[in-house]
């Protein structure tokens, strides 16, 4: 690996698009990320690379900095930098395991990746000479930030009654609002229909709202875009269970104030 920048320090950024779900916080801690390189480097014969306060405190600064846009742009920094970015709910070990995996496209004795084919990530999680290790991990709210709106929280309570909910929509998978008291946006899918597909339908609709004339294009829906964006919204809960008629998942997010006030913009 003598021909790739010799860089004694690394840090790395995990940056989560928000998907609406609950915040998982397994796998995400310092010794998880130093871990997962290690194991890494281990099979290669290169000694273990230790957690550092200094480096990770400039991956948190650099992560915050991203939190409105999730683009993976490097920081262009003293260290060497790993970025990704993935659903809601993608871990730090999911992280490192993407960089890993670009083992199969490095060739040692050429020192190259396979054509058309990147490596540099794993090349950086086990270079030797790199013995310092900082990580971040920051959820971005993408929706709400592309039209300047602040971030929305996750809030037990709105999800314990958004849990409830689907609860009882087990059964029949039925496209029916709960008639409560938050602002709510459902959907069901097939497969692997997760909370970031849900999301991404949602948002979707953005293309069908006007916001000249606070209306949606003829014959179109797009309240469910107009509740994620809602400037007063600033709470947030949601569930996912899958339906025992026919094996889909329903999908329930609620929003706490409402959204969606008849006469009023959504920001």
């Amino acid at each position: 690996m003598n021909s790739l920048k010799n860089l004694v320090t690394f840090s790395c950024f995990v940056i989560a698009i928000l998907a609406f779900a609950q915040l998982c916080y397994a796998q995400n801690s310092p010794q998880d990320y130093v871990d997962a390189h290690n194991a890494a480097r281990a099979a290669v014969g290169v000694g273990n690379i230790q957690w550092d306060d200094q480096v990770a405190a400039y991956a948190q600064q650099y992560a915050n900095q991203r939190i409105n846009d999730c683009a993976l742009q490097h920081s262009g920094g003293p260290y060497g930098e790993n970025i990704v970015a993935g659903p809601g709910d993608a871990s730090g070990t999911d992280a490192v395991k993407i960089w890993v995996d670009e083992k199969a496209n490095y060739d040692y004795n050429s020192n190259t990746c396979a054509p058309d084919k990147m490596c540099g990530h794993y090349t950086q999680v086990v270079w030797r000479d790199s013995v310092r290790l900082g990580c971040a991990r920051v959820q971005c709210n993408g929706a709400r930030a592309a039209v300047g709106v602040g971030n929305i929280q996750w809030d037990d309570q709105v999800a314990a009654y958004a849990q409830q909910y689907a609860n009882q929509r087990m059964g029949d998978c039925a496209l029916q609002h709960s008639g409560g008291k938050y602002g709510e946006n459902i959907a069901v899918g097939g497969g692997d229909f997760t909370g970031t597909d849900a999301v991404k339908l949602w948002v979707n609709e953005k293309a069908d709202y006007d916001y000249n004339t606070n209306t949606c294009a003829s014959g179109k829906v797009c309240e469910h875009y107009t509740q994620v964006v809602w400037r007063n919204s600033v709470r947030l809960g949601c569930a996912r269970v899958q339906c025992q008629n026919n094996g889909w998942f329903f999908i329930t997010c609620n929003y706490d104030p409402r959204g969606n006030v008849v006469g009023q913009k959504p920001y």
